[in-house]
């Protein structure tokens, strides 16, 4: 990104940068991310290219703009967050409702974009590092024999699997029994039937 995503912008650029969000939301609720080019995201946001240069090196560039958008919507600061149990719970349940408050989107998002493709795995690999790190930075390493980097990435898939679930698998499911469903992927208290 061109500018700094953690510095508080002049209400002017805030409303470019919000209007090439806006721009690519809407354009992947109507085709795939590899159809999105940068003169139809400039079309839509009411702006010339040369503006979506001035913050943006490519559409993936804005792409990562608008991740971390989201990630700031449910507090995903990577720069500042203490996570400990209660935070990963309290997380996902901000991204829990954020995603069922932006329902009808994600389902136009998801039906032009396979779960497999370039978008998702983006998305995917982009929270799973925020997560990720914000974990192993606040781990407490005396208690554990696994390597740090094992735990964050196991943490942090969890989170996402179980919102790919109730999202991309459309299972119905209140905020109540996904956080229950999380706390027993990450508390370890599943035992099979020989153990």
């Amino acid at each position: 990104m061109r500018y700094d995503p953690n510095k508080k912008q002049p209400r002017g650029i805030e409303r470019t940068l919000r209007a090439f969000e806006t721009a690519m939301f809407d354009s992947l609720a109507e085709k795939p991310f590899d159809k999105i080019t940068v003169n139809a995201l400039c079309q839509k946001a009411d702006y010339p290219r040369a503006t979506f240069y001035n913050y943006f090196d490519d559409k993936f560039d804005l792409l990562n703009c608008c991740w971390y958008k989201l990630g700031n919507d449910i507090h995903l600061d990577p720069n500042n967050l203490q996570l400990n149990k209660s935070v990963i719970l309290e997380v996902f349940a901000q991204a829990y409702e954020l995603f069922d408050e932006n329902k009808p989107l994600l389902m136009d998002i998801i039906k032009n974009n396979p779960i497999d493709g370039q978008l998702v795995t983006n998305f995917i690999h982009h929270f799973t590092k925020i997560i990720g790190a914000s974990i192993k930075a606040n781990l407490n390493t005396n208690e554990i024999n696994t390597p740090p980097e094992l735990v964050a990435r196991h943490c942090s898939s969890t989170v996402l699997e179980v919102l790919e679930w109730i999202y991309l698998g459309q299972h119905k499911t209140t905020l109540e029994e996904a956080e229950s469903y999380l706390t027993e992927l990450l508390t370890g208290t599943i035992h099979f039937e020989n153990d």
